[in-house]
């Protein structure tokens, strides 16, 4: 893959997934070019047109092309009639999980996409209708700073003025006007050129996790011990990680629950998790360091267990692992507790990416 060649029919040729968006229809109140694929086609186009085009490094130049087109992928999933008119909800979060699961399962070794390259684009993906419509939000500053600590705003700024110059439509001047006061906006935030800093971990953890902090608080932290969360797929390899890494910490695992319980895979898991919830208050009473070992792949999951965890006083830890997906058919046949591969896939499928500002600390363990 040649990735300083930005020739869309070259990028067809790669992914031809994207030739499915002809069958896709846009509302013609917002996209009067036509269908996705014609959007798509020209949201590239318009991209190499703009002025900071030129001053990107190559790196840069793939990572936002590729965010071009990719960036609608979500509608192949998302888009159906609703009354009388097209629409997408929700089309940027699932086109950041489609273009994961392709990467992941198809192209990364294939065209060398690391993860963190991996990432940043779904990110643009996941974010890239923010600038347009930041001013509607409820909290902006909160959702702006969020994005912050995800995306490279200054290419999110980038993707989402192409994306507008790449549709026909009636209000055009007025969303341009959008896109540039985001870029005023962020500026004033401190987050345009940089993430947002904060005070320390703990007043950024508190911020994201309670909206009535403000992100220039100063919230003096006296924590003392410590709770880590694995998160992985099965077969990435966490339990060989703690073993390698953490040999003197308690630990609770949901999956030794379920065989000391003799309660099957099949089962609902209510009842491992309030038998593991209640393991770990004995801990977090005691101020003691643990880990809760589990797949832990759903954010609305994490944020459960990280809102027990930090009522106790604890600092947080994630722990993310991944290896190639080649790798996990590899151990898919060693290991005692077998999860079916159509499960694994459908976890794949479904799987929250951490986000580096939903714990204290998160660590990315990769090819471990």
């Amino acid at each position: 893959m040649d990735k300083t060649l930005f020739s869309f029919d070259y990028y067809l040729k790669l992914f031809p997934e994207i030739e499915q968006l002809k069958n896709i229809n846009q509302n013609p109140k917002y996209h009067k070019e036509g269908n996705v694929f014609i959007h798509t086609k020209k949201v590239c186009e318009q991209v190499k047109k703009l002025e900071q085009w030129n001053n990107l490094s190559n790196n840069e130049k793939f990572i936002l092309y590729m965010s071009c087109f990719f960036h609608d992928i979500g509608k192949l999933i998302c888009t159906k009639l609703e009354n009388g008119e097209i629409v997408s909800p929700k089309h940027a979060i699932i086109g950041a999980k489609t273009f994961r699961e392709l990467i992941y399962k198809v192209y990364s070794e294939q065209y060398n996409i690391d993860f963190y390259t991996r990432e940043t684009i779904a990110n643009l993906i996941k974010y890239h209708g923010l600038p347009l419509f930041f001013i509607e939000k409820t909290n902006l500053d909160y959702e702006i700073i969020k994005a912050s600590q995800c995306v490279n705003i200054q290419l999110l700024y980038l993707l989402a003025k192409a994306d507008l110059l790449g549709r026909d439509c009636d209000d055009k001047e007025n969303l341009l006007n959008n896109i540039e006061l985001f870029k005023d906006y962020c500026i004033e935030l401190n987050c345009f050129y940089n993430k947002k800093q904060f005070y320390n971990n703990y007043t950024r953890l508190l911020y994201f996790n309670n909206k009535n902090i403000w992100y220039n608080d100063e919230i003096f932290d006296n924590r003392k011990f410590k709770v880590i969360l694995m998160i992985g797929i099965p077969l990435s390899g966490k339990d060989t990680y703690i073993k390698e890494n953490f040999s003197n910490i308690p630990i609770i695992s949901l999956d030794d629950i379920r065989e000391e319980f003799k309660i099957s895979p099949k089962d609902s898991s209510k009842k491992v998790v309030t038998i593991a919830k209640e393991r770990a208050k004995v801990f977090l009473r005691q101020k003691k360091t643990f880990i809760w070992n589990a797949t832990n792949i759903i954010k609305d999951t994490r944020n459960s267990l990280l809102n027990l965890f930090i009522s106790y006083g604890a600092i947080v830890e994630y722990i993310y692992l991944e290896v190639p997906y080649k790798e996990i058919l590899k151990r898919y046949n060693k290991r005692e507790r077998i999860v079916p591969i159509n499960v694994i896939d459908k976890m794949i499928n479904k799987m929250d990416m951490v986000e580096p500002y939903e714990a204290d600390n998160v660590l990315y363990v990769l090819n471990n």
